[in-house]
């Protein structure tokens, strides 16, 4: 078969992707890869959401693409706040590069922002990411960065804060573009009503890995080595099963799946797995 796969200047190759819909990637071969990478998790509800595609052309067939301050901002609160209701404020910033200034305000000496999906820290956390499944944050966190589904990287960063004395010190929200906005809208919208049903959540958190690796919910952490990992990422991909491009980011498990598309992977995992959760 013809090698389908790109590399980069780090060495990392996975396929060349041309078509993208729910959970499945497809080179340009016609190959399909079942996606457990999920951009970071910003493709938790799938690469092609229906809602998506109108919100856009609705929203460009109206012209509000600039950076002008819209109604949508204020909508996009409203839905924030039932999604983190022990949090008062919220600020948008257009500037992801802004988690990392606002994080060393509140904790100069974090060295990392703590993700729940990763394995749990012994010390309290100030500030940590959100992901979807998983609880809001610490007891401690001030601050919290949600990883919210969204197409692409530009995505605008959300910033929920818990203390208003924090909330004046932090700068006011920049003016998005209406358009994104209006994506993070009903991506968001989409993302409540998914986690509101039982059946979507039972499935979620049904997690075929759980026993191979270390796991929360759809999420999860193989503790492998650099070296392992790769050979794993390497292995899983001639398996058609697309993973993280480094071991410290967690795979999540698709919103839709058949047994077919994982048989083979699973008994990949039962072969490299090195921690057992009970």
């Amino acid at each position: 078969m013809k090698d389908t796969r790109h590399k980069d200047g780090e060495g990392y190759t996975m396929p060349v992707v041309v078509r993208a819909r729910s959970f499945y990637l497809y080179d340009r071969y016609g190959v399909r890869y079942i996606d457990f990478f999920q951009n970071h998790g910003r493709a938790i509800l799938g690469h092609r959401p229906e809602m998506m595609q109108r919100a856009i052309k609705s929203t460009v067939d109206r012209g509000l693409v600039s950076e002008y301050p819209s109604v949508f901002s204020g909508r996009l609160e409203k839905l924030l706040a039932q999604l983190f209701p022990g949090y008062l404020a919220f600020r948008i910033y257009s500037d992801s590069h802004v988690i990392a200034d606002i994080a060393r305000k509140v904790s100069p000496d974090a060295k990392a922002i703590y993700d729940p999906a990763c394995p749990v820290l012994e010390n309290s956390c100030k500030v940590s990411y959100w992901r979807p499944y998983l609880e809001v944050g610490g007891a401690d966190s001030v601050l919290l960065f949600p990883i919210l589904p969204f197409p692409g990287s530009f995505i605008p960063q959300v910033v929920c804060i818990k203390d208003q004395a924090l909330a004046d010190e932090l700068p006011l929200s920049d003016c998005v573009s209406p358009l994104l906005l209006d994506l993070l809208i009903k991506a968001t919208a989409s993302l409540i009503h998914e986690m509101k049903s039982e059946e979507s959540v039972v499935k979620r958190m049904d997690n075929p890995l759980k026993g191979l690796f270390e796991t929360r919910g759809p999420y999860g952490i193989t503790n492998l080595d650099d070296i392992r990992y790769r050979e794993f990422y390497h292995e899983a991909l001639k398996l058609r099963v697309v993973l993280p491009p480094t071991a410290d980011i967690p795979f999540i498990i698709p919103g839709i799946y058949s047994k077919g598309d994982i048989s083979e992977f699973l008994r990949l995992s039962a072969q490299y797995a090195t921690t057992m959760v009970i």
